[in-house]
C-alpha cells in the first residue's frame, strides 16, 4: 500500500516539476524589456548631464566676457562677431562654443551690451548690460 501511494505521488511530481519552456521565454522577455527600460534612463541621464555641463560652461564664458567689458572704458567697447571659442573662453578655430557681443543704443549716454554663447544641443546664453558712456 505504500509503494502504490509512492507511485502515485511521483507520477503527480513528475507533471509539476520545473518550469514549462513557454513560462521561461515568457520570463527571459520581463527581464529583458526591463533591463533595456533601465539602459534607456541611463543613456538618457548621461546625456542631459552632458547636457547640463556644458551649459553651465556656456553661462561661465559669457559670464567672464561680461566682466572683461565691464572693466573696459565705455568708449572703446566695440562689437565682436561670432567667433569659436574653447571651455575657458579663449577663441579656437575648433571650439566647441561660439561667442558673440552685440551692441545697440537702448537711449541718451548709455550702450547696451549683449554677450551670446552658444554650446552644443543648448539655447543660446543671452546676457546684458547697459554701461554709461560718459559723453553729454
Amino acid at each position: 500500500m505504500n509503494t502504490n501511494a509512492v507511485g502515485i505521488n511521483d507520477e503527480r511530481r513528475r507533471g509539476e516539476a520545473g518550469f514549462s519552456l513557454v513560462s521561461v521565454l515568457v520570463a527571459i522577455v520581463l527581464l529583458s524589456i526591463g533591463v533595456l527600460s533601465v539602459s534607456n534612463v541611463l543613456t538618457q541621464s548621461l546625456a542631459m548631464q552632458t547636457v547640463g555641463s556644458q551649459r553651465n560652461q556656456a553661462i561661465y564664458i559669457a559670464q567672464t566676457m561680461m566682466e572683461e567689458i565691464r572693466g573696459m572704458d565705455p568708449l572703446t567697447i566695440a562689437a565682436v562677431p561670432e567667433q569659436r571659442v574653447d571651455e575657458s573662453g579663449q577663441p579656437d578655430a575648433s571650439g566647441v562654443y561660439t561667442r558673440e557681443v552685440v551692441l545697440f543704443d537702448p537711449g541718451r549716454n548709455l550702450v547696451g551690451v549683449t554677450v551670446i554663447v552658444t554650446a552644443p544641443r543648448t539655447n543660446p546664453i543671452r546676457l546684458t548690460t547697459w554701461v554709461y558712456d560718459g559723453a553729454f
